[in-house]
């Protein structure tokens, strides 16, 4: 018996890796999927929800998948609402991270600033707000970050900031979500995609130190932190932050 059978999982961004690794890696350990994500162009390119579909549905698992933008309070009820219809309950919100173009601070105009902070917090404070109207007690919620949200990088400023926002709000969540039982993470990999994004110099901007050993986690290794921190066997574990990636948060 897989440790997440009989729980339904709310998954945001589940479009696009790395959304549908998780979504696939959830079914495979019993549980149900609703997926959500919308096809606006991003970095990583435009979503699609029909390819997580047919690799759930080809795993054996069962998926509700509905196009909306995670920022759009209605969109997003409507979407979990469908969900949580089919498949009666709701025991796991996993928020999806979110890839940005590399900028430095005075090359960064202005709206792509607050692009950025409404793309990555909006859509956490958003995708939490709508989930607790159905979420379990005993429940938890898990969002998906980079190691930008735990130490700084140049020519990423925005996302830091974004990300270490989401920290704040995940670790405030974590008591105020208590009474509830309701566990609140992040999961920070040091590989979300932008390592391969030069700076206009020409210089990577993700650029870990040479003696860290991984320097960069492997899909697998982010979905199966994921899945461990929906589970049961992660019921004492509230307000953390988890690097996924050897050292290089540290340095």
């Amino acid at each position: 018996m897989g440790r997440l059978q009989g729980k339904v999982v709310l998954v945001t961004g589940a479009g696009r890796p790395p959304g549908r690794g998780f979504a696939t890696r959830f079914t495979r350990d019993g549980a149900a999927v609703i997926a959500v994500d919308h096809d606006a162009p991003e970095p990583s390119g435009p979503a699609d929800l029909a390819a997580t579909v047919a690799a759930v549905e080809t795993a054996g698992g069962r998926i509700c998948a509905s196009s909306a933008d995670a920022r759009d309070p209605k969109a997003l009820a409507a979407a979990v609402a469908a969900g949580t219809r089919r498949f009666g309950r709701l025991d796991a919100v996993v928020v999806g991270p979110v890839v940005t173009a590399p900028g430095s601070i005075t090359g960064t105009p202005d709206d792509a600033w607050h692009d950025t902070l409404d793309r990555v917090l909006t859509t956490a404070w958003t995708t939490c707000r709508v989930a607790l109207a159905h979420l379990v007690d005993g429940g938890s919620i898990t969002v998906v970050a980079s190691a930008a949200g735990l130490r700084g990088f140049a020519h990423l400023a925005p996302h830091a900031a974004a990300e270490h926002g989401v920290v704040g709000l995940v670790r405030s969540l974590a008591h105020e979500l208590a009474p509830r039982s309701i566990r609140v993470n992040s999961v920070h990999p040091t590989d979300d995609g932008r390592a391969s994004l030069p700076e206009p110099s020409g210089r990577l901007v993700f650029d870990p130190e040479a003696d860290v050993p991984v320097p960069f986690a492997a899909a697998r290794d982010v979905s199966e932190t994921v899945l461990y921190l929906a589970s049961d066997d992660a019921r004492m574990l509230s307000g953390l932050t988890v690097p996924v990636g050897a050292e290089l948060v540290s340095r």
